[in-house]
Protein backbone atom coordinates (compact mmCIF):
# COMPACT_ATOMS: atom_id res chain seq x y z
CA UNK A 1 0.00 0.00 0.00
CA UNK A 2 1.26 3.42 -0.73
CA UNK A 3 2.46 5.76 1.38
CA UNK A 4 3.80 9.34 1.53
CA UNK A 5 7.14 10.38 3.34
CA UNK A 6 5.54 11.67 5.93
CA UNK A 7 3.76 8.23 6.65
CA UNK A 8 0.46 8.98 5.53
CA UNK A 9 -1.74 6.87 3.40
CA UNK A 10 -3.03 7.53 0.48
CA UNK A 11 -4.97 6.47 -2.95
CA UNK A 12 -2.91 4.49 -5.02
CA UNK A 13 -3.51 6.47 -8.33
CA UNK A 14 -1.73 8.92 -6.46
CA UNK A 15 1.68 10.66 -7.09
CA UNK A 16 2.59 11.87 -3.34
CA UNK A 17 5.05 14.82 -3.23
CA UNK A 18 7.42 15.25 -0.33
CA UNK A 19 6.25 17.84 2.23
CA UNK A 20 8.53 19.20 4.76
CA UNK A 21 6.96 18.64 8.78
CA UNK A 22 5.46 21.89 9.92
CA UNK A 23 7.39 23.20 13.06
CA UNK A 24 5.01 22.05 16.07
CA UNK A 25 3.69 24.86 18.12
CA UNK A 26 4.14 25.62 21.70
CA UNK A 27 0.12 25.92 23.58
CA UNK A 28 -0.20 27.55 27.15
CA UNK A 29 -3.23 26.62 29.15
CA UNK A 30 -4.31 29.06 31.88
CA UNK A 31 -6.97 27.80 34.86
CA UNK A 32 -8.96 29.99 37.06
CA UNK A 33 -10.98 28.32 39.75
CA UNK A 34 -14.69 29.41 38.69
CA UNK A 35 -17.13 29.33 42.37
CA UNK A 36 -20.10 26.62 41.24
CA UNK A 37 -22.37 29.52 40.76
CA UNK A 38 -19.95 31.14 37.99
CA UNK A 39 -19.96 27.57 36.68
CA UNK A 40 -23.67 27.50 36.56
CA UNK A 41 -23.99 30.45 34.29
CA UNK A 42 -20.71 29.57 32.29
CA UNK A 43 -23.52 26.15 31.02
CA UNK A 44 -26.03 28.29 30.41
CA UNK A 45 -24.24 30.76 28.20
CA UNK A 46 -23.22 27.79 26.28
CA UNK A 47 -26.41 26.83 26.16
CA UNK A 48 -27.98 30.38 24.97
CA UNK A 49 -25.19 29.98 22.41
CA UNK A 50 -26.51 27.21 20.92
CA UNK A 51 -29.95 28.00 20.06
CA UNK A 52 -31.11 28.21 16.41
CA UNK A 53 -34.22 28.95 14.80
CA UNK A 54 -35.26 28.27 10.98
CA UNK A 55 -35.89 30.94 9.25
CA UNK A 56 -37.11 30.98 5.03
CA UNK A 57 -33.46 30.97 3.76
CA UNK A 58 -32.68 28.28 6.41
CA UNK A 59 -34.89 26.01 5.06
CA UNK A 60 -34.90 26.29 1.66
CA UNK A 61 -30.63 26.74 1.05
CA UNK A 62 -30.31 23.56 3.27
CA UNK A 63 -32.46 21.69 0.80
CA UNK A 64 -31.04 22.69 -2.19
CA UNK A 65 -27.58 21.46 -0.52
CA UNK A 66 -29.58 18.18 0.21
CA UNK A 67 -30.21 18.02 -3.49
CA UNK A 68 -26.21 19.05 -4.60
CA UNK A 69 -25.42 16.17 -1.84
CA UNK A 70 -27.78 13.61 -4.06
CA UNK A 71 -26.04 14.72 -7.32
CA UNK A 72 -22.35 14.22 -6.48
CA UNK A 73 -20.61 11.52 -8.84
CA UNK A 74 -23.69 11.33 -10.88
CA UNK A 75 -22.56 14.78 -12.64
CA UNK A 76 -19.72 15.19 -15.02
CA UNK A 77 -20.00 18.76 -13.48
CA UNK A 78 -20.42 19.81 -10.12
CA UNK A 79 -22.19 22.74 -9.04
CA UNK A 80 -21.69 25.87 -7.04
CA UNK A 81 -24.20 27.11 -4.20
CA UNK A 82 -23.55 30.71 -3.85
CA UNK A 83 -24.71 32.80 -0.67
CA UNK A 84 -24.59 36.66 -0.38
CA UNK A 85 -25.57 38.45 1.91
CA UNK A 86 -25.01 41.72 4.34
CA UNK A 87 -22.14 41.35 7.03
CA UNK A 88 -23.46 39.83 10.14
CA UNK A 89 -26.66 38.56 8.42
CA UNK A 90 -25.72 34.84 9.28
CA UNK A 91 -23.61 33.03 6.32
CA UNK A 92 -21.16 31.66 8.22
CA UNK A 93 -23.91 30.02 10.56
CA UNK A 94 -25.80 28.94 7.82
CA UNK A 95 -22.48 27.14 6.49
CA UNK A 96 -21.93 25.32 9.53
CA UNK A 97 -25.28 24.08 9.62
CA UNK A 98 -24.85 22.77 5.92
CA UNK A 99 -21.89 20.89 7.61
CA UNK A 100 -24.03 19.27 9.79
CA UNK A 101 -25.01 16.70 7.55
CA UNK A 102 -24.09 12.93 8.00
CA UNK A 103 -22.85 12.76 4.53
CA UNK A 104 -20.44 14.91 5.21
CA UNK A 105 -18.80 13.20 8.08
CA UNK A 106 -14.93 12.54 6.99
CA UNK A 107 -13.73 9.28 8.27
CA UNK A 108 -11.10 6.67 7.22
CA UNK A 109 -10.96 3.69 4.57
CA UNK A 110 -8.00 0.74 3.95
CA UNK A 111 -5.95 3.69 1.52
CA UNK A 112 -6.46 6.54 4.27
CA UNK A 113 -8.46 9.75 5.14
CA UNK A 114 -11.64 10.68 3.17
CA UNK A 115 -12.52 14.01 3.48
CA UNK A 116 -16.04 14.57 1.67
CA UNK A 117 -15.99 18.21 2.53
CA UNK A 118 -13.52 21.10 2.88
CA UNK A 119 -14.10 24.01 4.73
CA UNK A 120 -11.91 27.40 5.35
CA UNK A 121 -12.44 31.04 5.72
CA UNK A 122 -10.99 33.11 3.08
CA UNK A 123 -7.95 34.44 4.37
CA UNK A 124 -7.53 38.40 4.06
CA UNK A 125 -5.73 39.79 2.12
CA UNK A 126 -6.48 36.27 0.08
CA UNK A 127 -4.75 35.24 -3.55
CA UNK A 128 -4.80 32.37 -5.33
CA UNK A 129 -1.57 31.22 -3.42
CA UNK A 130 -2.96 32.33 0.11
CA UNK A 131 -6.02 30.32 -0.97
CA UNK A 132 -4.13 27.17 -1.73
CA UNK A 133 -1.89 27.45 1.16
CA UNK A 134 -5.44 27.56 3.47
CA UNK A 135 -6.96 24.70 1.49
CA UNK A 136 -3.95 22.58 2.18
CA UNK A 137 -4.11 23.25 5.68
CA UNK A 138 -7.62 22.51 6.18
CA UNK A 139 -6.63 19.07 4.46
CA UNK A 140 -3.51 18.00 5.89
CA UNK A 141 -3.63 20.33 9.32
CA UNK A 142 0.46 20.96 8.13
CA UNK A 143 1.58 24.16 6.68
CA UNK A 144 2.92 24.60 3.40
CA UNK A 145 6.00 26.74 3.05
CA UNK A 146 4.37 30.12 1.66
CA UNK A 147 7.85 30.56 -0.42
CA UNK A 148 6.42 28.03 -2.99
CA UNK A 149 5.22 28.77 -5.95
CA UNK A 150 1.55 29.73 -6.68
CA UNK A 151 1.76 26.80 -9.25
CA UNK A 152 3.33 23.99 -6.93
CA UNK A 153 1.18 25.24 -3.78
CA UNK A 154 -2.07 24.16 -5.95
CA UNK A 155 -0.18 21.06 -7.61
CA UNK A 156 -0.02 19.81 -3.75
CA UNK A 157 -3.66 21.00 -3.21
CA UNK A 158 -5.18 19.66 -6.03
CA UNK A 159 -3.08 15.69 -5.09
CA UNK A 160 -5.02 15.81 -1.78
CA UNK A 161 -8.55 16.83 -2.73
CA UNK A 162 -7.91 13.49 -5.06
CA UNK A 163 -6.49 11.74 -2.25
CA UNK A 164 -9.06 12.16 0.10
CA UNK A 165 -12.08 12.11 -2.30
CA UNK A 166 -13.30 15.48 -1.65
CA UNK A 167 -16.41 16.36 -3.09
CA UNK A 168 -17.33 20.04 -2.21
CA UNK A 169 -15.18 23.10 -1.59
CA UNK A 170 -16.66 25.27 0.94
CA UNK A 171 -15.65 28.73 1.70
CA UNK A 172 -16.52 31.66 3.75
CA UNK A 173 -16.22 35.41 3.11
CA UNK A 174 -15.41 34.49 -0.30
CA UNK A 175 -15.61 38.15 -1.04
CA UNK A 176 -11.76 38.50 0.37
CA UNK A 177 -10.72 37.22 -2.76
CA UNK A 178 -11.71 39.85 -5.26
CA UNK A 179 -10.99 43.11 -3.07
CA UNK A 180 -7.60 44.63 -4.36
CA UNK A 181 -7.59 42.03 -7.15
CA UNK A 182 -6.69 43.11 -10.90
CA UNK A 183 -9.27 41.88 -13.73
CA UNK A 184 -6.53 39.35 -14.70
CA UNK A 185 -5.94 37.91 -10.96
CA UNK A 186 -9.96 37.89 -10.77
CA UNK A 187 -9.71 35.88 -13.66
CA UNK A 188 -7.30 33.21 -12.86
CA UNK A 189 -8.76 32.50 -9.61
CA UNK A 190 -12.52 31.78 -10.66
CA UNK A 191 -10.26 29.75 -13.69
CA UNK A 192 -8.82 27.87 -11.01
CA UNK A 193 -12.33 27.04 -8.90
CA UNK A 194 -13.97 26.43 -12.48
CA UNK A 195 -11.61 24.21 -13.28
CA UNK A 196 -12.91 21.89 -10.36
CA UNK A 197 -17.06 22.44 -10.95
CA UNK A 198 -16.25 21.17 -14.58
CA UNK A 199 -12.89 18.95 -15.24
CA UNK A 200 -11.12 19.72 -17.80
CA UNK A 201 -9.06 16.57 -19.55
CA UNK A 202 -5.96 19.01 -20.43
CA UNK A 203 -5.82 20.77 -16.81
CA UNK A 204 -1.81 20.46 -15.73
CA UNK A 205 -2.79 20.63 -12.44
CA UNK A 206 -4.68 17.56 -12.68
CA UNK A 207 -2.93 14.26 -10.89
CA UNK A 208 -1.51 12.29 -12.95
CA UNK A 209 -3.99 9.10 -13.46
CA UNK A 210 -6.60 11.13 -11.78
CA UNK A 211 -9.86 10.98 -13.00
CA UNK A 212 -11.86 13.32 -13.59
CA UNK A 213 -14.10 13.89 -10.44
CA UNK A 214 -15.80 17.46 -10.50
CA UNK A 215 -15.95 19.20 -7.04
CA UNK A 216 -18.51 21.56 -6.43
CA UNK A 217 -18.13 24.63 -4.71
CA UNK A 218 -20.23 26.45 -1.50
CA UNK A 219 -19.13 30.38 -1.49
CA UNK A 220 -20.89 33.09 0.81
CA UNK A 221 -19.45 36.65 0.42
CA UNK A 222 -20.95 39.98 0.75
CA UNK A 223 -23.52 40.42 -2.11
CA UNK A 224 -21.59 41.79 -4.92
CA UNK A 225 -19.85 38.57 -5.01
CA UNK A 226 -22.64 37.62 -7.95
CA UNK A 227 -21.47 40.28 -9.72
CA UNK A 228 -17.67 39.30 -9.42
CA UNK A 229 -18.86 35.39 -10.66
CA UNK A 230 -21.19 36.53 -13.69
CA UNK A 231 -17.72 37.54 -15.44
CA UNK A 232 -17.62 33.64 -16.20
CA UNK A 233 -20.39 32.58 -17.89
CA UNK A 234 -19.56 28.94 -17.86
CA UNK A 235 -18.77 29.09 -14.37
CA UNK A 236 -22.41 31.08 -13.37
CA UNK A 237 -24.18 28.64 -15.61
CA UNK A 238 -23.43 26.28 -12.91
CA UNK A 239 -24.07 28.26 -9.97
CA UNK A 240 -27.26 28.72 -7.85
CA UNK A 241 -27.67 31.64 -5.67
CA UNK A 242 -29.55 31.66 -2.44
CA UNK A 243 -29.07 35.46 -0.92
CA UNK A 244 -29.95 36.07 2.63
CA UNK A 245 -32.56 39.23 2.51
CA UNK A 246 -34.01 41.67 5.34
CA UNK A 247 -36.86 41.71 6.64
CA UNK A 248 -38.77 45.39 5.93
CA UNK A 249 -41.46 47.10 7.75
CA UNK A 250 -44.25 45.43 6.10
CA UNK A 251 -46.80 43.62 8.05
CA UNK A 252 -45.72 40.89 6.66
CA UNK A 253 -42.37 41.20 7.66
CA UNK A 254 -43.14 42.37 10.84
CA UNK A 255 -45.00 39.29 11.32
CA UNK A 256 -41.97 36.95 9.85
CA UNK A 257 -39.53 39.08 12.95
CA UNK A 258 -42.44 38.60 15.54
CA UNK A 259 -42.33 35.03 15.10
CA UNK A 260 -38.90 34.64 15.28
CA UNK A 261 -38.24 36.47 18.29
CA UNK A 262 -40.79 34.85 20.14
CA UNK A 263 -39.44 31.41 19.33
CA UNK A 264 -35.78 32.75 20.50
CA UNK A 265 -37.15 33.87 23.91
CA UNK A 266 -38.43 30.43 26.23
CA UNK A 267 -35.35 28.93 24.99
CA UNK A 268 -33.13 31.24 26.68
CA UNK A 269 -34.23 29.74 29.94
CA UNK A 270 -35.13 33.20 31.97
CA UNK A 271 -37.33 33.03 34.61
CA UNK A 272 -38.97 36.56 34.19
CA UNK A 273 -40.49 37.39 30.14
CA UNK A 274 -37.86 39.18 28.42
CA UNK A 275 -40.56 40.81 26.19
CA UNK A 276 -38.43 40.09 22.59
CA UNK A 277 -41.77 39.99 20.70
CA UNK A 278 -43.82 42.47 21.69
CA UNK A 279 -44.56 45.22 18.98
CA UNK A 280 -42.26 47.58 19.97
CA UNK A 281 -39.04 45.60 20.91
CA UNK A 282 -39.86 43.58 17.49
CA UNK A 283 -39.36 47.67 15.90
CA UNK A 284 -36.45 47.87 17.95
CA UNK A 285 -34.90 44.75 16.71
CA UNK A 286 -35.73 45.52 13.23
CA UNK A 287 -34.10 48.83 13.03
CA UNK A 288 -31.10 47.70 15.25
CA UNK A 289 -30.77 44.90 12.85
CA UNK A 290 -31.36 46.65 9.29
CA UNK A 291 -33.79 43.53 9.32
CA UNK A 292 -31.36 40.80 9.24
CA UNK A 293 -32.69 37.54 11.90
CA UNK A 294 -28.94 36.75 12.22
CA UNK A 295 -28.14 40.59 13.45
CA UNK A 296 -31.27 40.28 15.90
CA UNK A 297 -29.38 36.40 17.18
CA UNK A 298 -26.18 38.01 17.55
CA UNK A 299 -27.45 40.79 20.04
CA UNK A 300 -30.08 38.64 21.80
CA UNK A 301 -27.50 36.06 22.60
CA UNK A 302 -24.75 39.14 23.54
CA UNK A 303 -27.63 40.55 25.75
CA UNK A 304 -28.30 37.02 27.59
CA UNK A 305 -25.12 36.46 28.40
CA UNK A 306 -24.60 39.84 30.33
CA UNK A 307 -27.68 39.33 31.61
CA UNK A 308 -26.85 35.86 33.19
CA UNK A 309 -23.75 36.73 33.82
CA UNK A 310 -25.49 39.94 36.21
CA UNK A 311 -27.75 37.54 37.78
CA UNK A 312 -30.77 39.29 36.59
CA UNK A 313 -34.52 37.64 35.70
CA UNK A 314 -34.58 38.30 32.34
CA UNK A 315 -33.00 40.72 29.32
CA UNK A 316 -33.27 44.23 29.93
CA UNK A 317 -33.80 46.57 26.91
CA UNK A 318 -31.70 49.40 28.35
CA UNK A 319 -29.06 47.66 30.57
CA UNK A 320 -28.35 44.67 28.12
CA UNK A 321 -29.51 45.43 24.72
CA UNK A 322 -28.86 48.96 24.99
CA UNK A 323 -25.21 48.49 26.16
CA UNK A 324 -24.29 45.37 23.86
CA UNK A 325 -25.52 47.92 20.70
CA UNK A 326 -23.53 51.28 21.94
CA UNK A 327 -20.40 48.71 22.94
CA UNK A 328 -20.36 47.28 19.65
CA UNK A 329 -21.62 50.71 16.95
CA UNK A 330 -19.91 53.70 19.64
CA UNK A 331 -23.22 55.82 18.02
CA UNK A 332 -23.80 57.01 21.32
CA UNK A 333 -27.66 56.85 22.63
CA UNK A 334 -29.10 59.54 20.29
CA UNK A 335 -28.31 56.99 17.84
CA UNK A 336 -28.97 53.33 19.73
CA UNK A 337 -32.47 51.65 18.80
CA UNK A 338 -32.98 50.57 22.69
CA UNK A 339 -32.39 53.31 24.12
CA UNK A 340 -33.82 56.01 22.10
CA UNK A 341 -37.95 57.00 23.15
CA UNK A 342 -39.72 57.01 19.85
CA UNK A 343 -38.17 54.20 17.83
CA UNK A 344 -39.78 55.74 14.61
CA UNK A 345 -37.97 59.11 14.50
CA UNK A 346 -34.55 56.97 14.38
CA UNK A 347 -32.89 56.96 10.75
CA UNK A 348 -31.64 53.51 9.00
CA UNK A 349 -28.24 52.34 10.04
CA UNK A 350 -26.05 52.52 6.90
CA UNK A 351 -24.73 49.43 5.58
CA UNK A 352 -20.81 50.05 6.29
CA UNK A 353 -21.34 49.83 9.47
CA UNK A 354 -22.20 46.65 10.23
CA UNK A 355 -18.67 45.67 8.80
CA UNK A 356 -17.64 46.09 12.42
CA UNK A 357 -20.19 43.86 14.07
CA UNK A 358 -18.85 41.09 11.40
CA UNK A 359 -15.39 41.23 12.95
CA UNK A 360 -16.52 41.53 16.47
CA UNK A 361 -18.59 38.49 15.49
CA UNK A 362 -15.76 36.40 14.21
CA UNK A 363 -16.56 32.78 13.73
CA UNK A 364 -19.34 32.75 16.84
CA UNK A 365 -22.12 32.51 14.63
CA UNK A 366 -20.88 29.31 13.44
CA UNK A 367 -21.25 27.12 16.78
CA UNK A 368 -22.83 24.32 17.44
CA UNK A 369 -26.48 23.29 17.52
CA UNK A 370 -29.57 22.13 19.26
CA UNK A 371 -32.98 21.14 18.53
CA UNK A 372 -34.54 23.85 15.74
CA UNK A 373 -37.31 25.29 15.80
CA UNK A 374 -39.06 27.44 12.38
CA UNK A 375 -40.00 30.43 12.06
CA UNK A 376 -41.38 31.04 8.58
Amino acid sequence: MPQSQDGEIFRPDVTILPVAQAVPVRRERFAIRLSPLDLERRAWKRRVDTIHVNTDVVIKTVARFDEMLKDLGDDVEGQCLVIPAASGAGKSHLLARLQLRPALVPFRDEFGPVRPLVYIKAPSPCTLKTLGLALYFAMTEKELSANLKEHDIWTRVRHQMHAQLVSIIMIDEFHHAFRGRTSDERRTLVETLKNLVIPDPNDPLRPPGAELRPISLVLSGMPWLKRVLKEDFQLLRRCVFKPITPLGHSNACVKKATKFLALVEPRLGFPAPCGLSEHDMVQRMLKASNGYTGRMMHFVKKAAFRAIQAGAPSIGQVEHLGFVFEEIFELGPRRNPFLVTDISTLPKMKEIEFEKLTRLMGTAEAGAETQDDDAQ
